[in-house]
């Protein structure tokens, strides 16, 4: 936890930004106006992603089987990413 007065200064600058240029204080602060996020990426597409480095890593250290394993698990999870299972 920041000194009283640390806290104190950085209410000032932040007083201040907000006054000299509200839009870039408001792009700060607000969380919906952030760039990167994971939000709404689905699971599978992370993993067919990762699958596929992984493919290429086998790829580059020879291993055939393990490419061929790991290109057909990131081509299906990348392909059925919009697929939702159904649940009984």
């Amino acid at each position: 936890m920041l000194p009283r007065h640390e806290r104190r200064r950085l209410e000032e600058i932040e007083d201040q930004l907000s006054i000299e240029d509200p839009e870039f204080a408001r792009a700060l602060t607000d969380p919906s106006l952030r760039r990167w996020s994971l939000h709404g990426v689905p699971p599978r597409l992370v993993l067919g992603l990762l699958s596929a480095l992984l493919a290429v890593l086998c790829l580059f250290l020879g291993e055939g089987g393990a490419f061929v394993s790991a290109g057909i698990l990131a081509a299906v999870l990348i392909a059925v990413r919009d697929w939702n299972f159904r649940t009984a």
